[in-house]
């Protein structure tokens, strides 16, 4: 006698973490090549540090349009523009690649418009990524109709016509208008703070800039402690705009020093393309360049962002408790000439890499199945 069976909600929960693997392999389908992107932009523009100190930010377009190459300051203004000009293209490439990864080869062109088209609102690497999963969602929606033979040929191009169109109107439309009430927020909350609770103010600030990883919170933020220190005469700069800035810095450091030191410590939790990124991502930390963590944070965006931003709030809040200063809004600790209370500073920066580091293990500990 057969018995009969109960329907059972496995299945279910099964393709719900189906989905969610499919997803995930989704997006750190590009590692490798964005690793690569990323790394080498960012070496560019330490290199030019390096050559030429921070302040080659400021006068770059002055110097490479005297045209000495027999200047090594030429040579590292050429680096730092094309690194500077790199990153600015790269929510473009992320678009691209996660657009392929989701639906294909009929979703690289229309991602790559998609990502050019979120360039506009200068919301960073994870208005890239949206725009990427939405040109994928839009393509693999659009295959699945029945469409008349004698129209299938035009489908070729209406399709993508049709996905970069959706993309981009819900990029501007929606994006732009969301991102710049949050920073125009954002700016309206710093300043209230700045009077009231400063430790609470390093801790907002810390959240910011390692918020979306110089997409326009982080640029708000930014933007906010470079504006006190827009005087002609350094001299003349108030010690709570040294500190202010001090606190941005330092939170900008910890993501990508936070996640070599994740991949140092549980390398078990990261796959192989990302263990090997995590042994350069620390000098561009170092460097003050957030973005330098943004390979781990396309790959795995719900555990690693919540981890940074903490650790940003750790280092922003003790840098404002601690007094440390920094005059100079770029270089990190390249430059360090423009720090007073160096040391106070630096263990700001390591508490919040270890909590932003702490973090991250524990929540990519809570997978069942770690990185293969």
């Amino acid at each position: 006698m057969s018995r009969t069976r109960k329907p059972s909600t496995r299945p279910a929960a099964s393709e719900d973490r189906g989905d969610a693997r499919r997803l995930g392999g989704w997006l750190a389908a590009g590692l490798p090549h964005l690793g690569a992107v990323t790394a080498l932009a960012l070496a560019l523009i330490v290199i030019a540090f390096v050559l030429s100190g921070p302040h080659i930010g400021e006068t770059a377009n002055q110097t490479l349009g005297a045209g000495v190459w027999t200047d090594p300051a030429t040579w590292a203004a050429l680096l730092y523009r094309t690194g500077v000009t790199t990153l600015t293209f790269l929510p473009a490439v992320v678009a691209a690649y996660v657009a392929h990864g989701v639906a294909g080869r009929p979703a690289l062109l229309p991602g790559l418009l998609g990502g050019v088209a979120s360039l506009g609102t200068e919301g960073g690497l994870l208005v890239g990524l949206l725009a990427g999963l939405l040109v994928g969602a839009v393509t693999l929606l659009l295959n699945r109709l029945t469409v008349p033979r004698v129209l299938r040929r035009a489908t070729s191009m209406l399709f993508p016509l049709i996905t970069t169109v959706v993309t981009a109107g819900a990029i501007f439309g929606i994006g732009v208008v969301v991102l710049r009430s949050v920073s125009d927020w954002l700016h309206g909350e710093l300043v209230d703070l700045q009077f009231q609770h400063p430790v609470g103010l390093g801790a907002v600030l810390g959240l910011a800039v390692c918020a979306d990883l110089g997409g326009v919170i982080a640029k708000a933020a930014i933007s906010f402690g470079a504006e006190q220190l827009s005087g002609p005469d350094p001299a003349q700069f108030s010690p709570v705009y040294m500190t202010i800035m001090a606190a941005i810095v330092a939170a900008g450091m910890v993501p990508p020093l936070a996640l070599s030191l994740a991949t140092a410590v549980r390398s078990r939790l990261f796959t192989e393309s990302e263990r090997n990124y995590g042994k350069v991502s620390w000098l561009l930390g170092a460097a003050f360049l957030p973005e330098g963590a943004a390979p781990f944070v396309l790959a795995d965006p719900v555990r690693v962002i919540p981890a940074v931003m903490a650790g940003g709030a750790v280092s922003g809040a003790l840098v404002m408790e601690f007094g440390a200063r920094v005059s100079y809004p770029f270089g990190g600790a390249f430059a360090f000439r423009e720090m007073s209370s160096p040391l106070l500073f630096l263990a700001a920066v390591a508490a919040g890499v270890l909590t932003a580091a702490a973090l991250t293990v524990g929540l990519k500990s809570l997978r069942r199945n770690p990185a293969a």
